[in-house]
Protein backbone atom coordinates (compact mmCIF):
# COMPACT_ATOMS: atom_id res chain seq x y z
CA UNK A 1 0.00 0.00 0.00
CA UNK A 2 1.03 3.49 -0.82
CA UNK A 3 0.33 6.67 1.18
CA UNK A 4 0.68 9.85 -1.20
CA UNK A 5 -0.21 13.21 0.91
CA UNK A 6 -1.84 16.23 -0.96
CA UNK A 7 -0.24 19.01 -0.84
CA UNK A 8 -1.58 22.58 -1.45
CA UNK A 9 0.36 25.27 -2.09
CA UNK A 10 -0.61 29.10 -0.98
CA UNK A 11 1.88 32.12 -1.72
CA UNK A 12 1.70 35.68 -0.14
CA UNK A 13 4.21 39.54 -0.86
CA UNK A 14 4.58 41.72 1.95
CA UNK A 15 6.21 44.65 0.90
CA UNK A 16 8.09 46.86 3.46
CA UNK A 17 7.79 50.85 2.44
CA UNK A 18 11.23 52.51 2.04
CA UNK A 19 11.75 54.32 5.47
CA UNK A 20 9.07 52.00 7.64
CA UNK A 21 10.01 49.82 10.17
CA UNK A 22 7.08 46.57 9.40
CA UNK A 23 3.95 46.25 7.26
CA UNK A 24 1.68 43.10 7.54
CA UNK A 25 -0.65 41.42 4.82
CA UNK A 26 -3.35 38.38 5.79
CA UNK A 27 -4.16 34.91 4.34
CA UNK A 28 -6.70 32.66 4.35
CA UNK A 29 -5.12 29.15 4.32
CA UNK A 30 -7.41 25.42 4.63
CA UNK A 31 -6.97 23.63 7.52
CA UNK A 32 -4.46 20.49 7.09
CA UNK A 33 -2.51 17.80 8.74
CA UNK A 34 0.29 20.45 9.06
CA UNK A 35 1.08 23.65 7.39
CA UNK A 36 4.97 24.99 6.35
CA UNK A 37 6.51 27.84 5.24
CA UNK A 38 9.24 29.20 3.81
CA UNK A 39 10.19 33.14 2.98
CA UNK A 40 12.56 34.86 -0.01
CA UNK A 41 13.03 38.78 0.02
CA UNK A 42 13.44 40.11 -3.94
CA UNK A 43 16.95 41.61 -2.68
CA UNK A 44 19.87 40.75 -1.09
CA UNK A 45 19.85 42.54 2.34
CA UNK A 46 22.84 44.31 4.18
CA UNK A 47 20.75 43.50 7.44
CA UNK A 48 18.43 42.09 9.57
CA UNK A 49 14.82 41.89 8.31
CA UNK A 50 12.53 39.73 10.62
CA UNK A 51 9.43 37.80 9.20
CA UNK A 52 6.90 36.81 12.43
CA UNK A 53 3.17 34.75 11.30
CA UNK A 54 0.28 35.72 14.01
CA UNK A 55 -3.32 33.88 14.21
CA UNK A 56 -6.18 36.09 15.52
CA UNK A 57 -3.58 38.37 16.86
CA UNK A 58 -1.19 35.89 18.76
CA UNK A 59 2.24 35.50 17.56
CA UNK A 60 2.49 31.57 16.42
CA UNK A 61 5.80 31.64 14.83
CA UNK A 62 8.55 34.18 16.94
CA UNK A 63 10.11 36.81 14.51
CA UNK A 64 13.17 35.66 13.55
CA UNK A 65 15.59 36.66 10.30
CA UNK A 66 14.83 36.11 6.77
CA UNK A 67 17.58 33.79 6.17
CA UNK A 68 16.19 31.38 8.60
CA UNK A 69 12.86 31.22 7.04
CA UNK A 70 14.58 30.34 3.42
CA UNK A 71 13.99 26.76 2.05
CA UNK A 72 17.08 24.46 2.57
CA UNK A 73 17.68 21.33 0.41
CA UNK A 74 16.94 18.65 3.54
CA UNK A 75 15.07 15.29 2.55
CA UNK A 76 13.84 13.93 -0.03
CA UNK A 77 10.85 16.12 -0.47
CA UNK A 78 10.87 19.94 -1.60
CA UNK A 79 8.90 21.28 1.35
CA UNK A 80 11.39 19.13 3.92
CA UNK A 81 13.45 22.39 4.62
CA UNK A 82 10.44 24.15 5.29
CA UNK A 83 9.80 26.02 8.80
CA UNK A 84 6.99 24.07 10.61
CA UNK A 85 4.02 26.84 10.96
CA UNK A 86 2.26 26.72 14.65
CA UNK A 87 -1.00 26.46 13.29
CA UNK A 88 -3.16 23.35 11.46
CA UNK A 89 -5.04 26.63 9.13
CA UNK A 90 -8.45 26.85 8.63
CA UNK A 91 -7.73 30.00 9.90
CA UNK A 92 -6.40 33.80 8.85
CA UNK A 93 -2.82 33.81 9.43
CA UNK A 94 -1.01 37.39 9.27
CA UNK A 95 2.23 37.65 8.32
CA UNK A 96 4.51 40.74 9.52
CA UNK A 97 7.83 41.51 8.26
CA UNK A 98 9.93 43.88 10.67
CA UNK A 99 13.26 45.81 10.67
CA UNK A 100 14.29 45.50 14.24
CA UNK A 101 17.75 47.59 13.12
CA UNK A 102 16.04 50.54 11.46
CA UNK A 103 14.63 51.19 8.07
CA UNK A 104 15.94 50.43 4.74
CA UNK A 105 16.15 53.29 1.84
CA UNK A 106 14.24 51.73 -0.28
CA UNK A 107 11.33 48.96 -0.58
CA UNK A 108 11.27 45.10 0.08
CA UNK A 109 9.36 42.50 -1.01
CA UNK A 110 8.98 39.11 0.89
CA UNK A 111 7.05 36.27 -0.80
CA UNK A 112 6.52 33.82 1.45
CA UNK A 113 5.54 30.07 0.29
CA UNK A 114 2.76 28.34 2.64
CA UNK A 115 2.15 24.81 2.29
CA UNK A 116 -0.63 22.71 3.63
CA UNK A 117 -0.33 19.08 4.29
CA UNK A 118 -3.68 17.35 3.68
CA UNK A 119 -5.24 14.14 4.28
CA UNK A 120 -3.32 11.09 2.70
CA UNK A 121 -4.75 9.28 -0.80
CA UNK A 122 -3.91 4.91 -0.03
CA UNK A 123 -3.00 3.42 -3.53
CA UNK A 124 -2.76 -0.68 -3.05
Amino acid sequence: MDIQYKYQFKTLSVTLPANDTQASKTIELPKGLSIAAAAKPNRALDKILNLGLYEQGQEINTPIDINFWRDREIGNHMIDGFVPVNSDGSSELEAKIIAPNGSFTSAITVQIVFVVKQDAVCHI
